[in-house]
């Protein structure tokens, strides 16, 4: 439990420091740069700690642990960057880390990890069925097409930490090996769908639907499906700490605006010091 935990905010420390830069390197060095394989490497090594944590707790917990990511952006657009936090972006700071907090003593026992062909088959077909409608979300020209991305992003988000789970106890059989597979490919169509939202919408705007798809998806999987455990009599806490931190992270989200708030002032100084300049 205890490696499981620093593993899961170890990782959350990665992704929270790494989004507060992901839209700024987008949108200014676009998707194919050297910027943005700095942001691909951190990625990865953030994924390798959310592995050990979804190995060593139950889905519900290591996705709320690695969705407090949400605090340490909110912290770092209030510090670094000089934006204050308002007293209800503090009071959800609080409520995400009470909430992981009452989890954490609340979870019980990880369940199985492993997949049959079923499972297997309805992974790659929401892998191609989100695909596809990633592809039509790119060429719609909307202004919400980015809020629709963003939410294509949590469902390949969502759905990469439960595969992860066939990494827990790795086996050669075919079942397990395409499941393991598709970790990658989930990761990565994630991670492409959400860079494209944040070019076209605002960061709140991208990361409020993926985050919360990214965490309740697998949670509610990890308990119907994987057996994950909540100790006895701990239930209505679990439920109630769970719905306090997702709440927490959607007010969180409007805490990374500041970081959009704080870009656009600076590309408007940079235009007007060039038309001063001409």
């Amino acid at each position: 439990m205890l490696l499981g935990m620093a593993s899961a905010l170890l990782a959350a420390a990665m992704f929270g420091s790494i989004a507060a830069i992901q839209a700024s390197v987008i949108r200014k060095h676009g998707f194919w740069s050297v910027p943005m394989l700095g942001v691909l490497a951190a990625y990865l090594v953030g994924w390798a700690l959310h592995f050990v944590a979804i190995s060593e707790l139950p889905l519900y917990l290591a996705q709320v642990g690695v969705g407090s990511s949400l605090v340490v952006t909110a912290v770092l657009a209030s510090f670094v960057m000089g934006e204050p936090l308002h007293r209800g972006h503090w009071l959800a700071v609080v409520g995400m880390v009470v909430g992981l907090g009452v989890l954490a003593i609340a979870a019980g026992k990880v369940g199985q990890s492993h997949f049959t062909d079923r499972t297997t088959v309805a992974l790659y077909s929401l892998l191609a069925v989100t695909a596809v409608l990633g592809w039509l979300a790119w060429r719609w020209q909307h202004r919400q097409s980015g809020v629709a991305l963003a939410i294509l992003a949590g469902f390949a988000y969502g759905t990469s930490p439960i595969a992860t789970r066939a990494l827990v106890d790795f086996s050669w059989e075919p079942d397990t090996a395409a499941t393991a597979l598709s970790i990658g490919l989930f990761g990565s169509l994630g991670f492409v769908l959400y860079s494209v939202a944040l070019k076209r919408t605002s960061v709140t705007a991208a990361t409020a639907p993926q985050i919360l798809l990214a965490t309740a998806l697998p949670a509610t999987v990890g308990i119907a499906l994987f057996d994950d455990k909540v100790r006895d009599g701990w239930w209505p806490f679990a439920i109630g700490a769970f719905v306090i931190s997702m709440a927490a992270g959607v007010v969180l989200c409007g805490a990374e605006a500041a970081i959009d708030m704080i870009e656009d002032d600076v590309l408007d100084d940079g235009a007007a010091d060039l038309e001063d300049a001409s």
